[in-house]
């Protein structure tokens, strides 16, 4: 998943066609917001830098020419968040978060660098998510969650849906596949 679907990138250069735009802000603004949150932003800070790096995507996306090999979109972006977080505490003179509230554990140590692939990752995989629950049962959706996102034991997500334990893997059988052609069509058929 390192790279951006080509054509989304295309289509946004036209500033008219709304529904690119929409689909690509419903993408990338949780992805600042959140970057900016574990590098240790305030909720306002974090969505202050949210916005400037979004002003500055819509002001440059038109002329901006996709090269996969000096480093495409996803690093291009990165510098830019990277770089408008870093802003914010020089400008501002804003303290780094001492509070773990809003930080995972795992997520502390971290390098800028580190944080930006995981939340990359974790934010395709929500939209793609968002997606699929659309198109499936809720009931297969709802088991997928438990048991995969949430990590519910299987026995558990049987108990509590009022299902079999088969049909808990049937829907993550289900799900897992839709969601890998999911992140293959957003991400390009040469995503891994």
């Amino acid at each position: 998943m390192d790279t951006t679907r080509p054509s989304l990138l295309l289509r946004v250069r036209d500033c008219r066609d709304q529904e690119s735009w929409r689909e690509f802000f419903h993408i990338y603004q949780p992805l600042l917001y959140r970057y900016a949150r574990i590098r240790g932003l305030s909720r306002e800070n974090a969505e202050e830098v949210t916005q400037q790096c979004l002003a500055l995507l819509t002001e440059k996306m038109p002329s901006f020419e996709y090269v996969r090999e000096k480093g495409g979109f996803k690093h291009w972006l990165r510098r830019i968040a990277n770089n408008k977080v870093n802003d914010m505490f020089k400008k501002r003179r804003v303290p780094i978060a001492q509070s773990g509230d809003f930080k995972r554990p795992q997520e502390r140590e971290l390098s800028p660098d580190e944080v930006w692939e995981r939340q990359w990752q974790k934010r395709h995989m929500r939209y793609c998510l968002d997606l699929i629950r659309g198109e499936v049962a809720e009931t297969t959706y709802r088991a997928f969650d438990y048991h995969v996102i949430q990590e519910w034991p299987v026995k558990k997500v049987a108990d509590t849906m009022k299902i079999s334990v088969d049909q808990v893997y049937t829907a993550k059988s289900r799900i897992t596949r839709r969601l890998r052609n999911k992140m293959r069509e957003l991400m390009g058929e040469d995503a891994s």
